[in-house]
């Protein structure tokens, strides 16, 4: 498949099959430290493009691995491959449907299978499961464009609506509640036919589920949340209508941030910038140790071009990569590296025709504000954190900038603007003007900074302040460092009337 959503056709790194004597060598490896954890089989690609893939399954389940393996489901149509699947037990296969429509199977870019059949695949692998008695895991994986489209990180004009699974919210809640009634029914008709199957993994799920059922898993319809198809699969594992047979909402997220990948995914007239985030921080995706197809090691699933250079599994043996220094400092704070920076960043999208207007509202928001309050001193905007980082992609002939606030503190000179423009060849900042100011205590003010921007350029607002806490003054339980309220901030042509503007932002 060429799937819209996933970046394996704008992939640098050589597409190849992973060679045996890696596998079984990074499995012995692993053994003769008296480990067997959980194994995915799956970093990009599809896993049974693999030939190899069902004697690893074996291989797997008799080492005591419990697998998980994903899988777009174009060469499930064959029972063989069912069948050397669903003999494991110690198996979750992830039916990875995803685009639930007609219209969205066309991001999948595979016409050789047609919708109506790849859909029937469901019912023909649950089925089976129960035909075989089989203990393996079923998971159904659908997407949702909610959270991609509701995540604060990702700030786009015109709105980020890349790959939209369901035209609309009244059309998903539709296909949903149909759903729900076919896999009920279709789980009347199993235990007509397979009772005694149907009774084994009920009693079985009791037991490997007995602390979840309830609560992150839900097997009524009275027992699923509120919007259950929104929450995240952390917080929420799934609907189980059938015993071990699981509906899982997965989200359209951006599994990577990787320009090249946007570029090719976002239409021709935008300009993508992501601010990476330097602030320590560990990641639980770090905690993971894997093997790319060319023997690189890896700690996350994002990185699928090998970029944390851990060695080769060639030259490099297993327990000295789990031993290194540069794991360590990884797992104790991943934003070493410049791809977890990315991911734990801000993402912002920029429209770039030039605008016939005499201002332009600057609404990207990135390192250094809080969150967007829409009745903040009854105009709506945000506080910046002492530091805060503006960008704005010029449309207009500005010549200069507009800047509405409100000042909790006096600082006779501790007000500071900073103009800095983006260098797209190496990526770089350099500052263009800088200029201080005073602020008076309690009070509104306007300040207009002259400048010409240059049309067509990325610009990044430094703004400057001292802190204060909210609770320290006023006792409000508020332990925020709050440094200036921001009501307005936007460019101007020369002459231009000042206009009241909201800073709320994406989530105003």
């Amino acid at each position: 498949m060429h799937c819209a959503f996933c970046p394996s056709d704008s992939l640098r790194r050589e597409k190849r099959f992973i060679d045996d004597a890696h596998v079984r060598g990074f499995l012995d490896q692993l053994h003769g430290l008296g480990l067997r954890p959980p194994v995915l089989l799956n970093v990009m690609g599809e896993p049974l493009l693999n030939k190899r893939v069902y004697e690893y399954l074996d291989l797997l389940e008799s080492e005591g691995h419990p697998v998980t393996l994903i899988t777009n489901m174009t060469l499930l149509s064959d029972k063989a491959v069912q069948k050397e699947i669903l003999k494991h037990g110690n198996v979750t296969l992830a039916l990875s449907l995803q685009t639930a429509t007609r219209v969205s199977y066309r991001m999948r870019g595979y016409p050789r299978l047609p919708f109506k059949d790849f859909f029937a695949l469901i019912d023909d692998v649950v089925e089976e499961k129960y035909r075989l008695g089989s203990g393996a895991r079923l998971e159904i994986h659908i997407a949702s464009n909610y959270v991609v489209g509701h995540d604060p990180s990702i700030q786009a004009d015109p709105p980020f609506d890349l790959w939209p699974n369901f035209s609309s919210a009244r059309t998903e809640r539709r296909w949903i509640e149909k759903t729900l009634h076919r896999l009920e029914s279709f789980g009347r008709r199993l235990r007509r036919e397979y009772l005694a199957a149907l009774a084994r993994e009920e009693s079985r799920c009791a037991d490997l589920y007995r602390d979840h059922i309830g609560s992150r898993i839900a097997t009524t319809r009275a027992q699923l949340p509120p919007d259950f198809f929104r929450l995240k699969d952390e917080v929420f594992w799934g609907y189980m209508p059938i015993a071990n047979v699981f509906l899982v909402f997965k989200s359209f997220e951006l599994w990577t941030r990787d320009e090249i990948f946007l570029a090719s995914a976002l239409p021709a007239d935008r300009f993508i910038y992501n601010e990476e985030n330097p602030g320590p921080r560990p990641c639980p995706m770090s905690e993971s140790f894997g093997l790319l197809a060319n023997g690189d090691y890896v700690l996350c699933c994002l990185d699928y071009e090998g970029e944390m250079e851990l060695g080769n599994i060639a030259s490099v043996p297993v327990a000295s990569v789990l031993a290194a220094e540069r794991r360590a400092r990884i797992r104790a704070n991943a934003m070493v590296e410049p791809l977890c920076r990315r991911c734990k960043g801000n993402l912002f999208i920029f429209a770039t025709a030039p605008l016939k207007a005499g201002e332009q509202v600057i609404d990207k928001f990135g390192r250094g504000f809080w969150p967007g309050e829409p009745g903040l001193h009854g105009r709506g905007g945000r506080w910046t954190q002492g530091e805060a980082w503006a960008y704005v992609y010029v449309r207009i002939p500005a010549r200069g900038l507009v800047i509405e606030y409100f000042s909790e503190l006096a600082d006779a000179a501790g007000f500071e603007i900073e103009i800095q423009l983006f260098h797209a060849v190496d990526r770089t900042w350099q500052t263009e003007k800088k200029v201080v100011g005073e602020t008076r205590a309690h009070a509104s003010a306007e300040r207009r900074v002259d400048f010409n921007f240059r049309v067509g350029h990325l610009y990044r607002i430094v703004l400057r302040s001292s802190t204060f806490v909210p609770d320290e003054r006023f006792g409000n339980g508020d332990r925020r460092r709050l440094g200036l309220a921001i009501h307005g901030l936007y460019l101007c042509t020369a002459g231009h009337a000042r206009l009241r503007l909201s800073t709320a932002g994406p989530d105003r």
